[in-house]
């Protein structure tokens, strides 16, 4: 362990994913950085994922860790004893099932330490529990490298332009402790977004690396990919952000929730239900709601021209016209993007 560079706290929360977790830990014990602590919070695992990190960790003598095993609180609470244990100067998070590219570590430490910075991103592909990718990282969203206003990541983040994933990202733990954030107990969407854009706002720098950092595994039967109203967790925290900005001030970033964020937080919404198969007639009362409609219909800022963006303006435009035709077509869509991640 080279003790020369600052230490770095990578925090796994793990729910069930005995499939996966190995191959999450292999990519974190594969790091070109030396200078780590590995901390796993088993979410109350009722499969093996607790025995596999225990051996897996206990085999190697590369990283010292730490194994908290606790009762299911859902993945906010997790990651917030993950922030609670850590000693790093810096901490990243990364989830269960996803993987880290051998370098990532490396890459976002020295970003931050050679630009003096509190955050540093880079983006994440999405592929399958095999490695396929089904979208390149810059196919999702765009990524300007180089150090960056904090406060302009903050507006390109919201209007979507690009993506900081917990994944992609390294956060500089005294920002967290002085402002004591925290990711919202019991929210099932939209925490991660929550906890980023609040971390931006006590921010002053941040650098962005125009390449890709993370894998995220597009898993069939993962928590986010269940047809469930709780989906609409997202759409509530975003109505919490709205309200963190107007307490701060933050007029210019309450006007973008107002008439994009929330919006598309309910499009997203919409759409997660229609692409994971929520029942048609269910879906069709909700998605002629006038609240809902009305929401969606009222973005008023583009997508990002990347090819994941295309793809959701065009459902937009489908959804204004013909609700039961965008459904059809998101549904065919998640039927298709689950094939392709079998293979």
């Amino acid at each position: 362990m080279n003790s020369d560079k600052p230490l770095v706290s990578v925090v796994i929360p793990a729910y069930n994913v005995e499939k996966f977790i190995p191959k999450t830990l292999e990519s974190v014990l594969k790091q070109t950085y030396e200078n780590l602590e590995i901390i796993v919070v088993n979410d109350g695992s009722v499969d093996k994922t607790g025995a596999i990190v225990e051996k897996i960790l206990g085999n190697q003598n590369r990283f010292p860790y730490k194994i908290i095993h606790k009762k299911n609180e859902g993945v906010s609470v997790a990651r917030n004893v993950g922030i609670e244990n850590a000693k790093g100067k810096y901490i990243k998070f990364l989830d269960g099932d996803d993987w880290l590219v051998p370098d990532a570590i490396e890459v976002l430490v020295e970003a931050c330490e050679r630009n003096d910075c509190e955050i540093a991103f880079g983006g994440q592909d999405v592929v399958t529990p095999n490695g396929k990718v089904l979208y390149r990282y810059d196919e999702t969203y765009v990524y300007e490298e180089g150090l960056k206003d904090a406060k302009k990541i903050t507006k390109d983040f919201l209007l979507s332009r690009t993506h900081i994933s917990l994944n992609s990202s390294i956060f500089l733990k005294s920002v967290i402790d002085t402002n004591q954030l925290r990711f919202t107990k019991g929210a099932l969407f939209g925490e991660d977004n929550e906890f980023i854009s609040k971390f931006l706002h006590f921010s002053k720098w941040a650098y962005v690396l125009d390449r890709s950092i993370a894998a995220a595994v597009f898993r069939q039967n993962s928590t986010t990919k269940k047809a469930t109203l709780a989906t609409f967790h997202g759409v509530a925290s975003m109505k919490r952000l709205k309200r963190f900005f107007e307490v701060n001030n933050r007029e210019e970033f309450v006007k973008i929730l107002d008439e994009f964020v929330i919006p598309n937080a309910y499009a997203w919404t919409i759409g997660n239900l229609a692409f994971n198969g929520y029942p048609f007639l269910k879906w069709i009362r909700l998605g002629r709601d006038k609240n809902i409609r009305s929401q969606i219909l009222k973005v008023k800022y583009k997508q990002n021209l990347t090819k994941m963006g295309k793809q959701l303006s065009f459902v937009k435009i489908t959804y204004s016209l013909f609700p039961e035709l965008a459904y059809v077509l998101l549904r065919l869509a998640g039927i298709v993007f689950r094939l392709k991640s079998r293979k």
